[in-house]
């Protein structure tokens, strides 16, 4: 494994025009291109300040939009590079069965191409920070927490390609993989504190069985930063950490053992 990761060094060039041609079939015959990255916070932005604030309103919540994105964005990039990994090998057959190339840069590449469209919504929800901050003065001190992210966005990137790579392989011998991702991730979805805070959680077991899922830790360690400003919780970090190290390193050992066979089963 260790030697596959250095001779992808060798292929650095061909994966970022892998990540070029995701971003580019993304958004290709739209007239706004890549403002989309930038106007899809803001068009959530505007609905969840409608809901959050006329329909449905959760107690020492004071900014609900600010709080439902500063979950909502990392797990936008989390599903879409997921449901992306899964289909990126069998959707690229016949490029597999003509040249070779290590075939983990297909999935590496949709995740590539995902963390510049995170990091473009990044940039927008800051704006929507400053902004807030007019109204809610606690707002205006995120700056000092957000090097926290510089920790938070490697170890998502990590465990996303870890599960992408995993189903990616999967996928190919399993195509019923594809389907199933689809209904896990809307389980995980509603398993993960997005739309409710953690203080909704039961104690005792379920809460402990609750915070088994790594994206829980995650997800409210973006929280922590972007919202709540405070530090993220040192044990949710590193069982975040761990968790992604062990998800990449499981994940990328499974799809190095099935790829031998890629090219006849796809």
């Amino acid at each position: 494994m260790i030697s596959q990761l250095k001779s992808l060094f060798s292929y650095r060039e061909l994966l970022l025009n892998f990540a070029k041609k995701e971003l580019k079939v993304k958004y290709k015959n739209s007239v706004l291109g890549f403002l989309w990255s930038l106007l899809n916070p803001v068009l959530m932005m505007l609905v969840f300040t409608v809901i959050f604030t006329r329909i449905f309103r959760f107690p020492n919540i004071d900014s609900p939009s600010i709080f439902f994105l500063a979950g909502l964005l990392p797990w936008n990039f989390f599903n879409s590079s997921v449901v992306g990994g899964t289909t990126s090998i069998v959707g690229n057959s016949s490029l597999i069965k003509k040249v070779y190339f290590p075939r983990e840069l297909l999935p590496i590449s949709i995740t590539l191409a995902n963390l510049v469209n995170f990091a473009l919504e990044l940039i927008v929800f800051v704006g929507f920070i400053l902004a807030f901050a007019m109204f809610n003065p606690r707002l205006l001190d995120f700056y000092k927490y957000f090097p926290y992210l510089l920790l938070l966005v490697p170890i998502l990137f990590v465990f996303t390609l870890g599960l992408s790579l995993l189903v990616a392989a999967l996928n190919v011998y399993f195509r019923d993989i594809q389907h199933m991702v689809g209904i896990l991730l809307m389980v995980l979805f509603y398993s993960t504190p997005i739309i409710y805070p953690m203080s909704m959680v039961p104690g005792g077991k379920i809460g402990f069985i609750y915070s088994l899922n790594p994206m829980t830790t995650i997800v409210s360690s973006f929280k922590n930063v972007l919202f709540w400003l405070t530090n993220p919780s040192l044990n949710f970090m590193l069982y975040s950490a761990g968790s992604a190290i062990v998800m990449f390193l499981f994940g990328y050992f499974i799809f190095l053992r099935l790829e031998p066979e890629f090219a006849e089963e796809v």
